[in-house]
């Protein structure tokens, strides 16, 4: 128990060190289990061990504060027995690296000051609109800025997420109206105790009623952060907020999360849980489970799967300068001794050479030098990427719910065996992201075998045209796939799932080789309107051996776009 190390339940005192005393103590205990009693346990980041990490799909250049610093840690368990633990300014919670056999769970994450607040419309007129924030989001006004104040940090409003209260999800078709470049056109300005006003929007306004999200900050603090690591699981899990991802999992192997839920704190009346996505796994390998999970109300994505396509800057000889070009992925490491690697085009994204990595020596966070074992081919050609194949994970995501979420749904590229089944999605894009990108995200994972099965769609969309084409939107990064000889994406099985939507492109996508979309229940939905403009249920170009058949619609036809194609259901094959 952590109250050998004299720490107790519910008090206001700092628990980092007594902790850290703790996690050091079982690191000389084969197969240790930290217990806590149950209650609130707070955590700041002054006394908190710092590291600092590249952490992929977050803000670079940062050392990290670390409640949990599981460090160097081999067959141990954290059982929190109900407890919870709330952070102060921005610490992070949990950190594993250079571990094995771990297990977290049952405990609870929050934030005392989340990075996020929350507002709601109290007037609205055709010039702007009036929002009361409350006592627990402290902020300021300063030169037509909207400022959010926590403990030991300020920064300012960037973006507003529009929530529907009736629904408690993003109001629809809302999207990022409010948000980037958007929320640029707007001012802001204090008009009484609590209340600010905006003004200046022409292009889009919440109404009377309407909850705000303010975001602020930056991706600083993942709930848990993964690397290096293998054979981790979390189970029954509450993280109610984090600045960042709630799980991000890098180079790390066997990974497993059961009854681990992203979901606003019950009683604080918040609309938002984690600041970016639910859960997210880059250059992972063996194999990922995520298992009975909750993901709502985040403020991205519930789940991304993917590799990295590092781009060749030029060729040296016989070796390449290889970079890491988004910023966000910054001296994460992608390559390795002995990893089995390809390279591919940047407009096609298709394969032209395989083969394995000689060395690799780091120059810094950005460029790297790789020499590998075959000889080069000659039409190398800056701009082309290279990826990791060794690196790539099974993945199976079942029994889950996502909802209330922004943006998508299941962002999933690996070249792995792939099974999504028996979960419930209903966000305000597409479901499910089949992609892969050496343009701009620069994420990799060509499907080689997917199956997606007995899950139900419900009214997924309703944030169109923000975040993706239709239900399922296979959409890898080529911006003229007919132009190619060859597809990117291949093995992808669509069947017996139930399809619940106001929203009628159920299917859209391009460049896969073998697609088939069979079994699947239609049901019709008047939730929302129906965008009228978009007549094709299955909408897909630069596919081959393509496959529909078996589908039921309730009151209607099931009308299909294949390589130009159009047809009516019953289509048993189009051909290319």
């Amino acid at each position: 128990m952590v109250e050998s190390f004299g720490l107790k339940p519910n008090q206001e005192e700092d628990a980092t060190l007594a902790v850290l005393q703790a996690i050091e103590h079982c690191r000389g205990i084969g197969g240790a289990t930290l217990t806590f009693a149950e209650g609130e346990y707070h955590f700041w980041p002054d006394k908190a061990v710092e590291r600092q990490y590249y952490v992929s799909n977050h803000d670079q250049e940062k050392t990290r504060k670390i409640a949990f610093p599981l460090l160097g840690m081999t067959g141990f368990t954290l059982d929190g027995q109900g407890a919870t633990f709330i952070m102060h300014g921005l610490t992070t919670p949990f950190v594993i690296d250079g571990s094995s056999d771990i297990a977290l769970k049952n405990f609870a994450i929050d934030y005392k000051r989340p990075t996020l607040s929350q507002g709601m419309v109290v007037h609205a007129d055709a010039a702007g609109f009036a929002v009361s924030i409350p006592d627990d989001y402290p902020y300021a006004v300063r030169g037509g800025e909207l400022i959010a104040i926590g403990e030991g940090w300020e920064e300012p409003v960037t973006g507003i997420i529009v929530m529907d209260p009736r629904t408690k999800a993003s109001k629809f078709r809302s999207g990022d109206s409010l948000m980037w470049d958007g929320y640029k056109e707007g001012r802001v300005e204090a008009i009484g105790e609590g209340l600010v006003r905006w003004s200046g929007f022409t292009h889009f306004a919440p109404e009377r009623g309407d909850v705000l999200l303010l975001q602020a900050g930056h991706r600083d603090c993942p709930g848990i952060f993964i690397t290096d690591s293998r054979d981790v699981s979390i189970a029954f899990v509450d993280l109610h907020a984090s600045a960042g991802m709630g799980v991000i999992a890098q180079k790390s192997e066997n990974l497993r999360l059961s009854a681990f839920n992203v979901t606003p704190r019950p009683g604080s009346g918040r609309l938002f849980s984690a600041s970016a996505d639910a859960c997210h796994f880059v250059n992972c390998k063996g194999f990922i489970e995520i298992e009975n999970c909750l993901f709502e109300n985040q403020m991205d994505d519930p789940c991304n799967v993917h590799g990295i396509y590092a781009q060749i800057a030029e060729r040296r000889g016989d070796e390449l300068l290889c970079r890491l070009v988004h910023p966000q992925q910054r001296g994460v490491e992608v390559l390795g001794e002995g990893d089995r690697v390809r390279l591919i085009r940047r407009d096609s994204l298709l394969p032209f050479f395989e083969t394995t990595v000689a060395s690799v020596r780091r120059i810094n966070a950005e460029y790297m030098l790789v020499e590998l074992e075959a000889r080069l081919p000659a039409d190398i050609r800056g701009g082309d990427a290279i990826e990791n194949l060794s690196w790539t994970p099974n993945l199976h995501i079942h029994g889950c719910v996502a909802k209330a979420n922004r943006a998508r749904g299941f962002l999933i590229t690996t070249s792995g065996d792939v099974l999504f089944e028996d979960n419930f999605v209903c966000t305000p894009g597409s479901a499910l992201k089949l992609s892969g990108d050496a343009n701009y995200w620069f994420e990799s994972g060509a499907l080689r075998s997917v199956a997606i099965r007995n899950n139900v769609f419900e009214d997924c969309n309703y944030g169109y045209p923000f975040w993706g084409k239709g239900t399922i939107d296979i959409d890898p990064e080529i911006e003229k796939p007919e132009s190619y000889e060859g597809y990117y994406h291949s093995g992808i099985v669509i069947e017996n799932n139930l399809f619940r939507t106001f929203h009628p492109v159920l299917l859209s996508g391009h460049s896969v080789d073998g697609l088939s979309f069979r079994d699947n229940d239609i049901e019709r939905t008047s939730t929302y309107p129906k965008p009228n403009h978009l007549p094709y249920a299955v909408d897909l170009k630069a596919c081959d051996n393509v496959e529909i058949d078996g589908n039921r619609v309730a009151g209607g036809v099931l009308t299909c776009r294949i390589n130009g194609n159009e047809a009516a259901q019953p289509l048993v094959r189009a051909e290319s």
